[in-house]
């Protein structure tokens, strides 16, 4: 493995994806408007200041984007605080390579209010240098400029990091950034989950595999 690594969070490093199945959907009709059929996997592949300016533009979502995000907050933060769990193995996995002296950073479309506190649940928030998310950055991960940034404020070498995603853009952009990318399997991604296979650099279908 790298000496540094880039981790995703939802879907990779913790079994979250059921609790985002149908939040923008029920965003939507919390506001009176009527989601599209792909409502769901377009949502799935931005950040939330991009899901909020699409539901502005294009669904005629009147609040602000500041409001977008107070809703999905409101949502999901209990069950980070108390529910979602780690991914098999996923644990022992940060611990051999935080044991090993690599150097980890969470990047997240999620937001900070309730990340940090799963994080600390789960017990693996020391085994980060630091938690980056999509907001806090202004970027997302639409492009792969995002990783090159998060490398950056690491001290990491490109050449020496991998990034771990479960979702094919974002695998795609960090590949064509020019890192080595590693797939975690999530059940979100099963309609993807060749052309993932095809874009990845490592497939794994747990971490258990890995270790």
């Amino acid at each position: 493995m790298k000496k540094n690594i880039i981790f995703d969070l939802d879907g990779t490093l913790i079994d979250s994806m059921p609790v985002w199945e149908n939040v923008a959907r029920d965003i939507l009709i919390s506001h009176g408007i009527t989601p599209p059929n792909n409502i769901d996997k377009i949502f799935r592949t931005m950040s939330f200041q991009e899901s909020a300016m699409y539901f502005k533009e294009q669904l005629g979502f009147q609040g602000t984007s500041q409001q977008f995000i107070a809703d999905i907050i409101g949502m999901v933060k209990i069950k980070y605080e108390t529910d979602i769990p780690l991914k098999p193995m996923a644990y022992e996995f940060l611990e051999k390579q935080y044991d090993k002296g690599t150097k980890m950073c969470i990047l997240t479309a999620s937001e900070k209010d309730f990340v940090v506190p799963a994080l600390k649940r789960l017990k693996i928030h020391k085994f980060f240098t630091d938690v980056y998310t999509c907001t806090q950055l202004g970027m997302s991960k639409s492009k792969g400029d995002i990783y090159d940034f998060v490398a950056k404020k690491m001290g990491a070498n490109k050449g020496e990091t991998a990034v771990f995603e479960d979702a094919l853009h974002a695998v795609i952009n960090a590949k064509k950034a020019g890192f080595y990318t590693v797939a975690i399997e999530d059940e979100a991604a099963k309609d993807e989950r060749e052309q993932i296979k095809e874009a990845v650099d490592l497939y794994a279908i747990s971490y258990a595999e890995l270790i």
